[in-house]
């Protein structure tokens, strides 16, 4: 595959709205572009999309989650503006420019309705109408964003269709510059992507392990879908994909991240959870016997469906694309990451110990 080709797909996939609670659009897109490569697919009731691929072996889950950064709405007032709240954990109820998810203010929105999609943009008081006291405020609270959407009124509001409890999106397109490629929703679509990738590159008859993929939900919310997934798809081992950190931006000690963009896929050892041992040395030795370069980290302030799966009993190891910015709308991978990271698990499907 071309890297225009390989833009395209990730283009494909961070541009689609899936909000957590709410990744049905995300959902349907996954079922349709790999029923035609899968054995079977189900859809759990929470969401978790579930496909049984083939092979015989260890039965090895392949996972990425489906949902993105998100807000919901939580108060329409009488002049038409909408007011948010978090759509993840939020324990300091409150945004910072410092905190795990990018400040919104100024950035292109999209609210989720029954009706469609609204666009709107994340605003805040700005410039001359600031009131002394509201220049000198270090900690804003929620309650300084708000949605403008063009309306004078509640009631023009809800003609819209907008609601108490949609939720809401950052909604800016995906770039790329050369072989950076940057957007919203690359945490954890780039992680969907390789997946389809190594369904159409896979040689089935050559699978050491009987193989499924998950699409789960509610990751960015405490790891909802994971903790059902690692249950319903009756697996012994589990790699979960997802996007990684990393210390080539400035700023970044690298004694904390030391992987960079271009370096090849992250295989991490350990985060706020352990992973499995044999499975992770596994991976390193398939990436040295394949020649294929890998970044092996410890993080110190990350979590990812691995840990969800290792709480319920699976070997999980953990594999994850380099990426600058996350939890922003404007996360940052690199197109070379990203095909390593798909020879890599290709190579180690494909291998018997």
């Amino acid at each position: 595959m071309t890297t225009t080709n390989l833009f395209e797909l990730i283009k494909s996939y961070t541009e689609l709205p899936g909000p957590g609670g709410d990744e049905w659009i995300v959902q349907d897109f996954v079922q349709k572009r790999w029923r035609p490569h899968v054995q079977t697919m189900t859809q759990t009731p929470v969401g978790n999309v579930i496909a049984h691929v083939g092979g015989e072996g260890p039965r090895l889950m392949l996972a990425a989650h489906a949902d993105e950064i998100c807000f919901v709405v939580k108060y329409i007032d009488d002049n038409g503006f909408v007011w948010i709240a978090s759509g993840q954990r939020d324990p300091e109820q409150r945004p910072t420019l410092r905190s795990s998810v990018f400040l919104p203010w100024g950035h292109p929105a999209l609210i989720l309705t029954e009706a469609g999609p609204v666009e709107c943009i994340f605003a805040t008081l700005t410039g001359h109408v600031l009131t002394p006291a509201q220049r000198a405020m270090s900690q804003p609270t929620w309650n300084d964003i708000f949605l403008d959407v063009g309306a004078s009124s509640r009631a023009e509001v809800e003609d819209q269709g907008i609601q108490i409890g949609d939720r809401v999106i950052w909604n800016p397109p995906t770039r790329r510059m050369g072989d950076f490629v940057y957007g919203k929703a690359m945490d954890d679509r780039v992680g969907l992507a390789i997946m389809e990738r190594l369904l159409v590159e896979v040689d089935r008859e050559r699978l050491a392990y009987e193989l499924l993929f998950v699409s789960t939900v509610q990751e960015e919310i405490g790891l909802v879908g994971a903790e059902s997934a690692a249950a319903a798809a009756g697996c012994e081992l589990a790699i979960a994909l997802d996007v990684g950190l990393v210390g080539d931006a400035p700023g970044v000690d690298p004694r904390d991240a030391s992987p960079r963009l271009g370096g090849g896929p992250t295989i991490v050892h350990k985060d706020l959870s352990n992973y499995s041992r044999p499975l992770t040395r596994a991976l390193m030795k398939t990436a040295k016997e394949a020649a294929i370069p890998v970044q092996p980290a410890v993080f110190a302030f990350y979590g990812s469906d691995a840990s969800a799966f290792t709480r319920h009993g699976l070997q999980a190891a953990l594999v994850v694309a380099p990426t600058r910015y996350t939890h922003s709308p404007f996360e940052m991978v690199h197109l070379t990451d990203v095909e390593l990271t798909v020879q890599l698990l290709k190579r180690f499907l494909e291998t018997r110990s």
